[in-house]
């Protein structure tokens, strides 16, 4: 996920989304943002956060990184309320979709430039041949709208999906609707569309995602879990990274007062005891409890 602290202050000055009493709200960065990582966490997937600046630098005064190697390290990379942003980064990021990645935008991306004033251009600007939609009404809501998954979507939405919030009237140049609004006005524009781009794809989610519409989301992004856990009680989840002696280390966590039991995906060892942890034994964890476990470097199902 890209986080922009620039974008994060500009709108706790002018915030576009409104609090519970109709007037603005201070932490709509914030409100855009954490659905969308809520969403991740609670299907399962592990998230990383990247400041803006790690990407792309707009005073040159670090290197950044290339698209290519941010795609092929980052399949997925979601960028919700990048509001402000130069040329260059909205150009970064669409290099990254035409490199392999799959960028998902999220509301109020591209919308403003370095200086926060708001772009000339169509939005998403210098995203809409990528995109393959465009926007110039946008509105607040202040109650959430169902949706329904568009035929022939791959997004699989249930009953209790939502839109909050926000809703960006996006207009389908040359993009697929994945889910739609299920209302009388709102309804004739599309809620969430994707479009190949290059060797990657572009993502546009015009509003902010209920609970329901954020963990689908996340599932159709990433299929599987890059732990290689499966079969996760829900109150469970797993996450990875690669230690400096080249281990994987896997980190479970069990977010609930009732214990739970999770299956070793591979040979494991663990990092407190030094006892073994053979593939396909089960680990126990009691409640609010997490076990960190490392694999030997090379070991499969990562």
């Amino acid at each position: 996920m890209v986080y922009s602290a620039p974008s994060k202050w500009l709108m706790r000055k002018h915030p576009p989304l409104a609090g519970p009493d109709g007037g603005p709200d201070a932490w709509a960065y914030e409100g855009i943002f954490e659905p969308f990582y809520r969403g991740a966490f609670e299907a399962g997937r592990q998230v990383r956060i990247m400041h803006a600046r790690q990407l792309h630098d707009p005073r040159g005064e670090r290197p950044g990184m290339t698209p290519e190697s941010v795609a092929e390290l980052h399949p997925v990379l979601i960028a919700p309320a990048l509001y402000v942003a130069d040329d260059g980064m909205l150009d970064w990021l669409g290099a990254y979709a035409e490199a392999g990645g799959h960028l998902v935008l999220g509301p109020r991306t591209g919308y403003g430039d370095h200086e926060a004033r708001a772009r000339h251009e169509v939005t998403p600007a210098r995203l809409v041949r990528a995109a393959g939609v465009r926007y110039d009404e946008y509105s607040n809501l202040h109650a959430d709208l169902p949706l329904r998954t568009a035929p022939d979507s791959p997004l699989q939405l249930s009953a209790d999906a939502v839109a909050t919030r926000w809703v960006e009237g996006l207009a389908v140049e040359d993009a697929d609707v994945l889910a739609e609004y299920d209302h009388p006005h709102f309804g004739r524009w599309p809620a969430v569309t994707t479009r190949r781009h290059g060797a990657g794809r572009v993502t546009c989610v015009g509003t902010v995602p209920g609970r329901d519409l954020a963990r689908a989301l996340a599932a159709w992004l990433a299929p599987s879990p890059c732990s290689g856990w499966q079969g996760l009680p829900d109150s469970v989840t797993a996450a990875t990274g690669t230690a400096p002696d080249g281990r994987r280390v896997h980190v479970v966590h069990n977010w609930s007062w009732q214990p739970a039991t999770a299956q070793a995906p591979v040979d494991l060892t663990d990092a407190l005891d030094g006892s073994v942890v053979p593939a396909g034994t089960p680990v126990r964890l009691g409640a609010w409890d997490v076990c960190v476990l490392a694999a030997a470097p090379g070991t499969a199902a990562e």
